[in-house]
Formats: C-alpha cells, sequence, structure tokens
C-alpha cells in the first residue's frame, strides 16, 4: 500500500465532486500528453490511498480536498468492462474505482524543517514519501471510522 496525491483541476475546472460522485479517479490528460502518467496509474493497486491535492509550486501549504482508497485498479475496470466497449485511447474513459471516504477539505502546512527539496506537489499524481504528510493522511482516515 502506499499514498499518492492527485490532481483534480482539468483547465481551470474542478472535477473532484464528480470524482466523489462516480466512485473515480481519472488522470485528466490525454494519452498523447502523459503516456507515461498512464504507465504510473495502470501500477496502482487495491489498497492504496489516493489524496486530492492543491499546491502552487514552491508552497509548504497542500489543499487536501478528499481522501479514497482504490477499489478496484485500471487493469480490473479494463477486464471486468466497466469501461464499457469504447476505444482506450478515450482518456476520460480510463479510471481506477476509488472509495473517497473523506471529502471535506483541509490544510496540511509543512513545517520549514521538514521536505524541504520536495519538488512533486504541483505534479498531477506523485507517490507521497514526507512522512509528516503520509502521518497526517492516514490520522484523517483513521478518525473517519472511529
Amino acid at each position: 500500500m502506499a499514498i499518492y496525491g492527485v490532481g483534480s483541476n482539468w483547465d481551470g475546472a474542478e472535477v473532484c465532486t464528480d470524482f466523489f460522485k462516480e466512485e473515480k479517479f481519472i488522470l485528466g490528460w490525454n494519452e498523447d500528453c502523459a503516456e507515461d502518467l498512464y504507465t504510473f496509474i495502470s501500477a496502482l493497486k487495491v489498497g492504496d490511498i489516493l489524496y486530492i491535492k492543491a499546491n502552487r509550486p514552491g508552497s509548504r501549504r497542500i489543499r487536501v480536498k478528499g481522501i479514497g482508497i482504490v477499489k478496484s485498479n485500471l487493469i480490473s475496470c479494463i477486464s471486468s468492462g466497466e469501461l464499457g466497449f469504447g476505444s482506450t485511447s478515450d482518456w476520460k474513459s480510463l479510471f481506477v474505482r476509488v472509495i473517497w471516504i473523506d471529502q471535506k477539505e483541509f490544510y496540511i502546512d509543512i513545517p520549514q524543517d521538514q521536505g524541504r527539496l520536495t519538488n512533486v506537489r504541483a505534479a498531477t499524481i506523485y507517490e507521497e514519501h514526507l512522512p509528516f504528510v503520509q502521518k497526517i493522511i492516514v490520522e484523517h482516515i483513521a478518525n473517519k471510522h472511529n
């Protein structure tokens, strides 16, 4: 199991409520632009944690819009027929199923003495490696079940 930060802003349109309603995460880039990112999401596993985030380059504050757990990976969604009979080149049809367990927005302020060299948080998707952030995400999940 791993924790990933994911984006939900598609050319200025916020789509996290669509993700919540449809129990999905969709990358939001067309395959021609983002073959590397589709390879990345094809490796997501059931049980991985996704948190929807917003972060400006260089900012030490992460706006968390929601937290979920992967319920079905991309390959399972393809092989089960959930993606329908459309072309896999239709990037809006490629998704992973997610149980969005926390849909309330909150902020994480990263202390100045931690993660100073991290440069990934403005990316579309990344694996979260900073223990400070991991702990807060896991605590939010745990608090939802207490």
